[in-house]
């Protein structure tokens, strides 16, 4: 497994932390504040899809059925960047679906006065999912930056495998390192974007803003720089 210091800095661990902690701000802030839907953990609406459907609350139902199609599209669309724009260039396309992600929620932002609440978790469940699809690979393992059960499984197994001495140490140290951190980061955003929202309210958004602003920073310091 080749180290961090020698792979793009969009497969990284500070990457994969800010991502991450994206990931558990956008949940919490529209768990919050939208009728407790999810933006990016599809799955979690899935399960209230479900429930709501056994129990005959069909209205309700569309709360979380328009922010799961909308993340399919949004990963549909991350998809087309990702054959559109593979080739090098003055942008790679990790960084146009980082761009679209952040002027998409920037454009959210602005507009919450006037945005219905389902237009709201639509649009960031949408551009979440260009997360989702791009950020796929951590120092040459995968992961995911807006759930934890994998990241979660991967700690287990790797600590096991430190534990009992089997596979390669190094390679369990950062499978490790990398997932403890990434899933810890992911309840770090929850916990921040719940007090900010308390704190400021509907415009605790930005932070998700300012962070991927910061990681858009890294990567395009990283293309021009080198590693």
């Amino acid at each position: 497994m080749q180290s961090s210091s020698k792979r793009p800095i969009y497969e990284s661990l500070i990457t994969g932390v800010l991502l991450a902690s994206v990931g558990g701000y956008l949940d919490a802030y529209t768990y919050i504040f939208h009728g407790e839907v999810f933006a990016s953990l599809q799955s979690g609406n899935v399960i209230l899809l479900g429930l709501n459907l056994a129990d005959g609350h069909f209205a309700k139902t569309l709360a979380y059925l328009i922010p799961i199609l909308c993340f399919v599209l949004g990963a549909g669309l991350a998809n087309l960047i990702e054959q559109r724009f593979s080739r090098p260039g003055h942008l790679i396309w990790q960084e146009i679906s980082i761009i679209a992600e952040l002027l998409g929620i920037l454009a959210i932002d602005l507009m919450l006065p006037i945005l219905p609440s389902r237009g709201i978790t639509s649009g960031l469940s949408l551009f979440a999912a260009f997360q989702v699809h791009t950020f796929r690979v951590l120092n040459n393992h995968p992961y995911n930056t807006t759930m934890t059960t994998g990241n979660l499984r991967t700690v287990g197994a790797a600590l096991l495998n430190l534990l009992t001495g089997h596979g390669d140490q190094a390679t369990n140290h950062v499978l490790l390192r990398d997932s403890f951190w990434v899933a810890t980061s992911f309840g770090i955003g929850a916990f921040v974007s719940t007090w900010l929202t308390r704190l400021v309210g509907p415009q605790s958004l930005l932070g998700v803003v300012a962070t991927l602003l910061i990681v858009l920073l890294l990567m395009i310091w990283d293309q021009r720089h080198g590693r």
